[in-house]
C-alpha cells in the first residue's frame, strides 16, 4: 500500500452496491440515507485511513465513490456510517471472523478476485424427476472423529465424501447456510406472568449451529467452515468436486423480514455466476416466488419455497424446465401418520404419493434438521430437548411419532427389529412415491440425536452425524441403497408428470392403478391401512414390465390381489422391509396365486412380466440376481 497522500478519491460510476474493480482503483457503493454521514475505513499497512464519501456521489440513496491508488492485496475495508463502524452487507470475503463458536473480533471486509480455475463445463442439470437429494449441514456433517476425514467440519470435509454420497445413489445434495452468519445467540428462557407466556433473554449466549437468522453476510463462505484460510477457493473447489461427480450443490437462505426483494435476487444471482451452485432453498418473510420464478438467469437453478403456485405463475402452461419444487412438511405429517397405522389415513396416503403438479415439483421428505430423525422417529413420542436449556419447552411438540412400544433406548431384541422394519418402511414411502426425496444427514443409516429434535445449539456429539452408524445398522443402509437404485432403474416410479390412472395408449392396463382385497378395487374405510399400487412400465420404455408396491401398515397380516388374469402377469418379490439382507437374497421366488399375503407392518415391492417364459425378467431381475452384500 503506497502512501496516504496519493490516495485520490471520485464520483464512482457504479449503482449496485459492493465494491468494483476497475482499472484505476476501487468503486464503493453502499446504501445510505440522505444526510448520512458516510466514511470509508480503508485498513493499510501503516494504520487506518478515514475517507468520506463525496456527496456529488449520490443517486437516490445510493452513495458511489472510486478510490485510486490501491495497488496492493488484499483489500481491506468497512464503514463508518454515523460514527457507528459497520461491515458492507454485500461484502464478497470477511477477514478476521473467529473459529466456529466463537466470538468475532476486529472483523473487515475485502473484495474477492476470482481465480479459481473451473472445469464443470460440460455439466447438465438434473430433472427434478431424476433426482435424489441429501441435506446436510457442513460442520456436523464430518465434525465427528467417526467420520474418518483429514479436514473435519470443513468444505474439505464434505467433499472428502463425496464418494460415498454417489456411491449411495445421491444426484445432489442441499447445504444448510454456509455463508457468513453471527452463530452467537443469546438463549431465550420461557416463562409465565399469570396466565401468560413470556421470553426472558439470558445473559450467556448459545451458539446457532444452524445459522437461520438475519444476522448474516450473505455473499460470503463461511470462514468457520473452512480448513483454509481462503474460503472463497475452498467452496468453490467443493461444487466443481461434486460437479465432476455429476453431482448438484444446492444451498439454503434464510431471509429476514427486512431484507429487501433486490437483494435477495442479487444473492442468489451471485452465488449461482460466481460459484455455479445449482439450486436454492430460500426460507423466510416476504418471499417473492415470482421473482425468482421469471428471473432468466436462475432458469436452470432448482428454486425452493414452503409453497408453491407454480400453475397461478405460469398460467397453467408447464415450463420446459421444471425447477421449482414445493419444500413442505405436509408430505411427512402424512406419510408418519400411515407409518404409524393411524386411521383414516388411505385417501390422504393415495394424494401424497402420487402427487406431482403440472407446473412445479414437490420435495418429499421423512425427516428434516426441524423435527425428530427417522431412527428417533421409531424410538421416541416425546422430545428430550434438556440439553438445551429452555427446559424442554423448546421444539416441536407434535412430532407424529411412534416408539415401538419402549421410549428411548431399548435392548429388547423385538423392539429392535421392529424399529429397523419400520425405518425400512419410511424410506420406502419416501423412495417409492412420485415427487423429489430427500433425505436427511446420516438417516440412511439410523443417526439417532438422542430424542432431542432441536440441536440448533448443539455443537457437540448429540448433533454431530455418527459415522459409526453406517457398521452398526448396515442392513439399514443396504435397503435404502437398494431402494434408491431399484427408483432410478424404473422411470414409472419418479416420472416427470402425474400419473393418470387410465389406460390412455390402450395398453391394456393404466399407468398406475390401486388395488385391495380385490384387484381394482379399494376399501375406503376408516380402518384400511393397506394398498396396493401397480405401474404399467410400458408408459416408461418398459414393455410388457409391471412394478407392484403391496403396503400393510396395519399389525396384522393382509391379503392384497393381484390384478390380471391367472398366469398372465409373473409375478417375483424384488424387495421386502421384512426381510434381512441374508434373506434379501432369497427375494426372487414365484408368487403362486391371485393374491399376496404382506405380513403385519411391511412394505413389498413385486416385479412382474407379461410373458409364459419368465427366464430373463430384464435389467431388474438380472441385477437382483447378481446382487451380492
Amino acid at each position: 500500500m503506497r502512501g496516504e497522500k496519493e490516495i485520490e478519491t471520485v464520483v464512482g460510476d457504479v449503482w449496485n452496491k459492493g465494491v468494483e474493480k476497475q482499472k484505476d482503483g476501487f468503486v464503493f457503493t453502499l446504501e445510505a440515507e440522505k444526510d448520512t454521514e458516510a466514511v470509508l475505513l480503508l485498513y493499510t499497512e501503516k494504520g487506518t485511513l478515514d475517507i468520506p464519501f463525496l456527496k456529488e456521489g449520490r443517486k437516490g440513496n445510493l452513495l458511489s465513490m472510486k478510490v485510486k491508488g490501491i495497488d496492493k492485496a488484499p483489500l481491506k475495508y468497512n464503514y463508518k456510517i454515523n460514527g457507528e463502524v459497520i461491515q458492507d452487507d454485500y461484502a464478497k470475503v470477511l477477514y478476521h471472523t473467529a473459529s466456529f463458536g466463537e466470538k468475532d473480533q476486529n472483523i473487515c471486509c475485502g473484495y474477492l478476485e476470482d481465480k479459481f480455475s473451473w472445469n464443470d463445463q460440460a455439466f447438465v442439470p438434473i430433472e427434478l424427476s431424476d433426482s435424489i437429494l441429501y441435506k446436510l449441514q457442513v460442520r456436523s456433517f464430518t465434525k465427528s472423529k467417526t467420520s474418518k476425514v483429514k479436514d473435519k467440519g470443513t468444505f474439505r470435509g464434505v467433499q472428502e465424501k463425496i464418494e460415498y454420497l454417489k456411491d449411495l445413489g445421491i444426484t445432489g445434495v442441499l447445504l444448510m447456510p454456509a455463508y457468513e452468519y453471527s452463530e452467537m445467540q443469546r438463549l431465550h428462557k420461557r416463562g409465565t406472568v399469570g396466565d401468560y407466556a413470556v421470553e426472558e433473554t439470558a445473559i450467556n449466549p448459545r451458539i446457532n449451529c444452524w445459522g437461520y437468522t438475519e444476522d448474516a453476510c450473505y455473499f460470503a463462505p463461511k470462514a468457520a467452515f473452512c480448513a483454509t484460510q481462503n474460503p472463497a477457493k475452498e467452496f468453490a473447489a467443493m461444487v466443481n468436486a461434486f460437479h465432476e461427480a455429476g453431482m448438484e450443490c444446492m444451498m439454503e437462505f434464510y431471509f429476514g423480514k427486512h431484507t429487501a426483494l433486490a437483494k435477495m435476487l442479487d444473492i442468489l444471482r451471485y452465488w449461482k455466476i460466481t460459484y455455479h451452485i445449482d439450486g436454492f432453498h430460500i426460507m423466510g418473510e416476504g418471499i417473492s416466488q415470482e421473482l425468482f420464478m421469471k428471473d432468466p438467469l436462475l432458469a436452470d437453478c432448482k428454486l425452493f419455497f414452503h409453497d408453491v403456485d407454480g400453475y397461478g405463475i405460469f398460467h397453467g402452461e408447464a415450463p420446459k424446465f421444471k425447477n421449482t419444487a414445493e419444500y413442505n412438511e405436509g408430505f411427512l405429517y402424512s406419510m408418519r401418520h400411515i407409518l404409524k397405522g393411524d386411521e383414516n389415513r388411505i385417501e390422504e396416503f393415495m394424494f401424497r404419493q402420487k402427487r406431482n403438479p403440472l407446473c412445479n415439483g414437490v420435495i418429499n421428505y421423512m425427516a428434516d434438521q426441524d423435527g425428530f430423525t427417522i431412527m428417533d422417529m421409531v424410538s421416541y413420542e416425546e422430545r428430550h430437548n434438556e440439553a438445551n436449556g429452555e427446559e424442554n419447552q423448546d421444539g416441536i411438540s407434535y412430532n407424529c411419532s411412534w416408539n415401538c412400544g419402549v421410549e428411548g433406548v431399548s435392548r429388547k431384541t423385538s423392539i429392535k427389529e421392529l424399529r429397523l422394519k419400520q425405518m425400512k418402511n419410511a424410506f420406502s414411502l419416501l423412495l417409492f412415491s412420485q415427487g423429489t426425496p430427500l433425505i436427511f444427514q446420516g438417516d440412511e443409516w439410523g443417526n439417532t440425536q438422542k430424542g432431542n429434535n432441536n440441536v440448533w445449539c448443539q455443537d457437540n456429539e448429540l448433533s454431530w452425524i455418527d459415522w459409526n452408524g453406517k457398521k452398526n445398522q448396515q442392513d439399514l443402509w443396504e435397503f435404502v441403497k437398494e431402494a434408491i437404485q431399484i427408483r432410478k432403474e424404473n422411470p414409472i416410479l419418479h416420472w416427470n408428470q402425474e400419473l393418470k390412472g387410465s389406460d390412455y395408449h390402450a395398453l391394456g392396463y393404466p399407468d398406475m392403478s390401486y388395488h385391495g382385497r380385490q384387484a381394482w378395487y379399494v376399501e375406503r374405510d376408516n380402518d384400511t391401512r393397506s394398498l396396493g399400487i401397480m405401474y404399467c412400465g410400458e408408459y416408461a420404455g418398459k414393455p410388457s414390465e409391471f412394478l407392484f408396491l403391496a403396503f400393510n401398515f396395519h399389525w396384522i397380516s393382509h391379503e392384497i390381489a393381484l390384478p390380471g388374469a391367472e398366469n398372465e402377469i409373473n409375478w417375483k418379490i424384488l424387495l421386502c422391509t421384512e426381510n434381512s439382507k441374508e434373506e434379501r437374497l432369497q427375494d426372487g421366488a414365484n408368487i403362486i396365486g391371485k393374491t399376496i399375503e404382506v405380513p403385519p407392518r411391511t412394505v413389498m415391492i413385486l416385479v412382474g412380466k407379461q410373458e409364459q417364459d419368465v427366464c430373463g425378467f430384464g435389467s431388474i431381475l438380472k441385477r437382483l440376481q447378481s446382487t451380492s452384500f
